[in-house]
């Protein structure tokens, strides 16, 4: 069984702590071997910040992988957009002569880029458990959930370096919906944008686009939206208008394992559930 560090990334570490804890709560019950990511840094943030240094990006993501390739460790992302910055710099440091320049500033802090890090998304360690393991740990099924899936764009797209999902029709959150006795109601067919990403940028076109798909859920009857990005769990619960609860996909298998609100702090959603 694989030994991992467990990366929070920047926006759980410092706005959204409950996220963690549910994820924490889930890996601990099926028996996962992580530790905290020891030293962590910024992921340099994949869309904004990364395009101001592209060294630096590299810089950062190559000093993480070193430290897990040393502890022979892999890396379990719990946000989307650290997942695809991770997965794009391994990318990119496949060229010998951007590893090689990355390097020679690694040498400088004692440390060396070498690969053989693998990086996973908490939504693909939990799939990698399967069905049954699943299964055979939840204790309260939650029958009374309709939810509308939102997979973010970073977890489907680029397809050909992310290999987690379907960039079509994706079907991943749809089961572990029914693994836990859930019900999908709303399946995005080409996974949207949330519209966070131009927010505090472009106002007006980040509230339309969260607008349209919030209506959608809501006609298509969901009274819980699922996402496993915590970018996207922050634009539905914050401010979208509909009043629909959202649930990050930790916090869902938490609570068919048996976590009540307050282990996991429900409290702290600004739409609330009903648990």
């Amino acid at each position: 069984m694989p030994s991992y560090f467990l990366y929070a990334g920047c926006l759980i570490s410092s706005r959204l702590p409950f996220l963690e804890a549910s994820s924490r709560f889930v890996l601990d019950r099926m028996g996962i071997d992580y530790l905290s990511f020891p030293r962590a840094t910024c992921c340099v943030e994949p869309i904004g910040l990364r395009s101001l240094g592209y060294d630096a990006w590299l810089m950062f993501v190559g000093r993480m992988l070193s430290i897990a390739s040393t502890e022979r460790r892999d890396v379990i992302s719990l946000c989307n957009g650290c997942f695809l910055s991770f997965k794009e710099a391994i990318h990119h440091l496949e060229r010998k002569d951007v590893r090689e320049r990355i390097n020679r500033n690694l040498a400088q802090i004692g440390l060396e880029y070498r690969g053989g890090v693998e990086v996973k998304h908490i939504a693909e360690v939990l799939k990698d458990q399967g069905e049954s393991a699943i299964n055979a740990l939840v204790k309260r099924p939650l029958k009374e959930l309709r939810l509308a899936c939102h997979p973010g764009c970073h977890l489907v797209r680029p397809s050909k370096l992310l290999r987690v999902e379907s960039y079509f029709s994706p079907m991943l959150l749809g089961k572990f919906a029914e693994w836990i006795g859930a019900q999908v109601v709303y399946n995005e067919l080409w996974p949207r944008c949330c519209g966070g990403g131009l927010a505090g940028i472009e106002d007006r076109i980040s509230e339309a686009i969260l607008r349209e798909n919030t209506e959608l859920f809501k006609a298509s009857g969901a009274n819980c939206i699922l996402t496993p990005c915590p970018f996207c769990f922050l634009q539905f619960d914050l401010r979208q208008k509909q009043g629909i609860p959202v649930l990050f996909l930790p916090e869902m298998i938490a609570l068919a394992f048996g976590a009540s609100a307050e282990q996991i702090g429900l409290r702290y959603h600004r739409t609330k559930l009903d648990f």
